[in-house]
């Protein structure tokens, strides 16, 4: 382990304490903005998918009784989710936990490195090719094109659980990738964020409209040796195994749209 000044420890130590800490009331210009919110007329998807290309991490060390990095990576997102009163099983959207979570995510202490951007693409009920290409140049720069295919099931999934989740005649499906991935002896852990257009057809169920969708894309990079300084901390916190934060989704259990509109 990376020997550093105790100075620099307590430093560490006060920006993890400060990052959990909860966050304030709303202020007035905030629960403004939500009173034209209307709960029946959105839903939220999401999906984890974790991969790896069976690169070498580093040992564990104090961390071992998580059994391996990705456990300790999916540890961190479930203190995030917790923070944030953020819930990935519930159909329900809640905007205000939806916001603090990706906040929380993008400023996770425990990143050497947090990259991300915003990408247009146009989709139609036909084609939703364009949806999965905004995803596919940055997350592939943190895995192999093989593994990004279990990222598109996911998103498939997602998309079925989209397609049966009533509400309104119209409603807006946010919908939300996790990402953990081993690749080249680093594990990075992503967001990918978009938020859909869907009318009811009678008969025929949802479907999206034609449209231009905003897509989110972030990533972090997991400072191991700062996980083991404070490993201490991370032993405290209310542990997720990896395969438990796969399947700790609402799409999880469902099978992937097979619509042809992926494809063209």
């Amino acid at each position: 382990m990376t020997e550093i000044s105790q100075s620099h420890l307590s430093r560490e130590s006060l920006e993890i304490a400060l990052w959990q800490t909860s966050f304030p009331e709303l202020e007035a210009a905030a629960r403004s903005a939500l009173e034209d919110f209307d709960p029946d007329s959105n839903a939220q998807g999401v999906g984890n998918k974790a991969a790896g290309d069976n690169s070498l991490l580093p040992g564990l060390g104090p961390l071992s009784t998580f059994g391996s990095w990705e456990s300790v990576g999916s540890t961190i997102v479930h203190r995030a989710v917790t923070l944030s009163g953020f819930n990935p099983g519930s159909e329900a959207f809640d905007p205000v936990a939806w916001n603090i979570f990706l906040q929380k995510f993008s400023t996770i202490p425990f990143f050497l490195t947090y990259t991300f951007d915003n990408r247009d693409a146009s989709i139609s009920k036909t084609s939703l090719k364009k949806a999965v290409d905004a995803v596919s140049d940055l997350v592939e720069n943190i895995m192999t094109p093989e593994n990004f295919q279990g990222i598109v099931t996911t998103i498939q999934k997602i998309g079925q659980l989209a397609l049966e989740n009533e509400g309104r005649k119209q409603k807006n499906s946010n919908q939300q990738v996790g990402v953990l991935s081993r690749h080249q002896s680093s594990l990075y852990l992503g967001a990918v964020r978009t938020a859909v257009e869907m009318e009811y057809k009678s008969g025929k169920g949802y479907e999206q409209l034609n449209q231009s969708i905003y897509v989110y894309r972030g990533y972090g990079v997991l400072d191991f040796e700062k996980c083991k300084r404070h490993a201490d901390t991370l032993l405290k916190w209310d542990g997720q195994d990896v395969d438990d934060w796969e399947k700790d989704t609402a799409s999880a259990p469902k099978p992937p749209n097979e619509s042809p509109a992926w494809k063209h």
